[in-house]
């Protein structure tokens, strides 16, 4: 595993931990408001899953992150008050960690295309380069310019 990807799954362990525990915090009453925390906070936990496991593995970055909110929401209906627990609260932690998802796969694609965007013309000058030295080094005719 290289560096950057211990980094990100430190700093994945850290936030983890903080949404597992503030799942078991008590809200006061805020008139259904809570579905708002629920969804943000599980953005990032789509992101870091996909950070972890790669791009192509998007769909188990996805299932693991539903899975997580459910083993909470499953804690919850166990651990505290009657009502505190629902299903609702999945389906919306699973909304917030598929943004979270398309959001790293989405930044993962253009960060590749625009590194290879500045990358390809490097690529066809040491190309030419080559084909040029090829042409001088057999002392044959230097080859045709069809850029023109």
């Amino acid at each position: 595993m290289d560096r950057s990807r211990v980094v990100v799954a430190a700093f994945a362990a850290l936030y983890f931990s903080a949404v597992g525990a503030l799942a078991f915090v008590s809200a006061p009453d805020n008139n259904g408001g809570l579905w708002v925390w629920t969804l943000f906070a599980f953005i990032p936990v789509g992101a870091f899953l996909v950070w972890m496991f790669g791009r192509s593995r998007w769909w188990l970055a996805l299932a693991y992150s539903m899975v997580g909110a459910a083993w909470l929401e499953a804690a919850q209906t166990v651990w505290m008050p009657v009502g505190y627990g629902t299903v609702m609260d999945i389906l919306i932690a699973s909304i917030g960690a598929g943004i979270g998802v398309g959001g790293a796969v989405g930044m993962s694609i253009w960060r590749e295309r625009s590194v290879s965007a500045h990358r390809a013309p490097a690529a066809e000058s040491t190309k030419n380069l080559r084909v040029n030295r090829r042409a001088s080094a057999s002392k044959s005719a230097p080859p045709l310019n069809l850029d023109r």
